[in-house]
């Protein structure tokens, strides 16, 4: 038969509410069998030392089993911190107990044996703990909890003795009763005992006028120890905790977090300094990507008033201010703008943010991101204009003297003092049919002289000239391939080069030179 939809789901969901509602009987009984064992179990139990476990969470205990279980120090369960407490005596407890499930009961002894011993017992799940003598008239339990307590004590004490930072303690009038060893040993260093006399108590207060707190919060302050030439100058700081007995004080020397801090202060007042001097504007930005340093050179070349920098500006509202300002390069619409600020962010973390923004006031600035430790970002602004300005003009006069050689009807040619060559004109170019140093590579003397002997007359001069590695100051006469005569000048420069000029002996050889395609003329054969 084939029932509706609703009815196979409504079907379903009782079958999964009648299910649960089984399991969780079963678990409610079960919980109440262990419930009633454990009754049974400690009901009779008042006067001893007796503790019930559920694997190893405690379920119920005497009194004195649980004042014994109060003397744990340790452990993360119930179970672990009854043996922390009695492994000292019973050093078998952990494995003895193992196999308690299945063996019902067993008794574990002491050591020395005759101390006493542990009782447990398996019913329903319950593991039952219970302490006694040998004797069986009364248990242990006040000597561990004695024991455990002095084992307290011993390493209170221990930790007090042994720790490196001053601790001391004072009665409600300011007397010293209580110090430990570093607080004596230092005190002894400082105030030495006279020869052959004992430590007397109390010894002489380290640190005078020390705050004592009126509330139950630790009133913390910086005192300077100094003694009388045995110890340099040292920093403490002293925590002065509120107690009923009294206040307690702890001393750490911090000489060398102040001595460090005051370097720290000093390296940045010099960083400040350095960059207060540079010509170069500087923004840093944090990992936030707000701004955190800048020096007074930002604020003279941008024109963004300081009281703007000081307010921490994030790196979008640092570009859009320069925008509004009109230091940066007008891009063509704001969306773009916005592009471009991410696209200078990304570019700085990868160190590859080198652009020149061309300002609408005729200034450029040279801007460069870098990234620093910890996702920081630092841009540097320099001021090229008057760099480009030079650099223009040099370009020009270097146009303009480059023509006026190209002028002439001379063939010229200039080399350095090593034997590059660094200028031609036109002349000589179409002469010798050479790109002469507008080439792509660099034209030595050693590459013309071969052009040079190529396509004239053989000559000495070329073998003088190639032995002397130079070009020594003198006049020749040579004669070209096709019957034109030259003559050759070599002049020495005051900047250590070399002019070598090649003057055309008959002038109407040299008529209309200038209006010939730049070709080579002088070609052997």
């Amino acid at each position: 038969m084939i029932l509706p939809p609703a009815l196979e789901a409504l079907l379903a969901a009782a079958i999964g509410l009648t299910g649960a509602a089984l399991l969780f009987l079963w678990w409610s009984r079960a919980n109440t069998v262990k419930a009633l064992a454990a009754r049974r179990l400690i009901a009779a139990d008042t006067d001893e030392t007796v503790l019930l476990f559920d694997d190893e969470t405690l379920l119920d205990a005497t009194p004195q089993g649980r004042a014994l279980l109060g003397q744990a120090t340790t452990g993360v369960s119930d179970w672990e911190r009854l043996l922390g407490v009695l492994e000292k005596q019973f050093p078998d407890l952990r494995t003895q107990s193992a196999d308690v499930a299945s063996v019902g009961r067993k008794s574990v002894s002491s050591q020395p044996p005759d101390s006493g011993a542990v009782d447990l017992t398996y019913l329903d799940g319950v593991v039952r703990v219970s302490l006694r003598r040998v004797d069986g008239r009364n248990d242990p339990t006040e000597r561990l909890i004695v024991e455990a307590m002095e084992q307290e004590l011993h390493l209170l004490r221990s930790i007090g003795d042994n720790a490196p930072q001053l601790i001391w303690q004072c009665n409600d009038a300011g007397d010293l009763v209580w110090a430990n060893r570093a607080y004596l040993d230092l005190a002894d260093h400082i105030h030495p005992p006279c020869d052959g006399l004992p430590r007397t108590w109390p010894p002489q207060d380290l640190f005078e006028d020390v705050a004592i707190p009126e509330g139950v919060s630790p009133l913390i302050e910086q005192k300077w120890l100094q003694s009388r030439g045995l110890l340099t100058p040292r920093c403490y700081e002293v925590s002065g905790v509120r107690r009923d007995t009294g206040t307690m004080h702890y001393a750490v020397d911090v000489t060398e977090v102040i001595e460090a801090r005051e370097d720290q202060q000093k390296f940045v007042q010099t960083l400040t300094k350095t960059f207060a001097q540079l010509s170069v504007g500087l923004a840093i930005f944090d990992r936030d990507r707000r701004l955190t340093l800048f020096n007074p050179a930002l604020t003279d070349m941008l024109q963004v008033p300081t009281d703007f920098l000081i307010s921490r500006p994030h790196i979008g509202q640092f570009l859009d201010r320069l925008r509004e300002a009109r230091m940066i390069p007008e891009p063509k619409d704001y969306a773009a703008w916005r592009t471009e600020v991410e696209a200078v962010e990304a570019a700085a973390e990868n160190d590859s943010y080198r652009e020149s923004w061309d300002l609408p006031n005729g200034q450029t600035f040279r801007v460069t991101g870098r990234p620093h430790p910890d996702g920081a970002l630092a841009f540097l602004f320099e001021d090229i204009s008057e760099e480009l300005s030079m650099t223009r003009r040099f370009r020009s006069q270097i146009e303009i003297g480059q023509q006026i050689l190209d002028a002439m009807t001379e063939a010229a040619v200039a080399f350095s003092a090593t034997g590059e060559m660094v200028m031609s004109n036109r002349a000589y170019r179409i002469l010798w049919g050479s790109e002469g140093h507008l080439g792509l590579g660099v034209p030595t003397l050693t590459d013309e002289l071969a052009v040079w002997r190529e396509n004239t007359a053989p000559n000495p001069l070329w073998h003088q000239i190639a032995n002397t590695a130079n070009l020594d100051p003198r006049v020749a006469d040579i004669q070209l391939c096709d019957g034109r005569r030259f003559t050759l000048h070599c002049s020495a420069l005051s900047t250590g080069h070399r002019l070598v000029r090649f003057t055309d002996r008959d002038s109407t050889l040299t008529e209309g030179l200038h209006d010939m395609p730049t070709e080579r003329l002088a070609r052997n054969g």
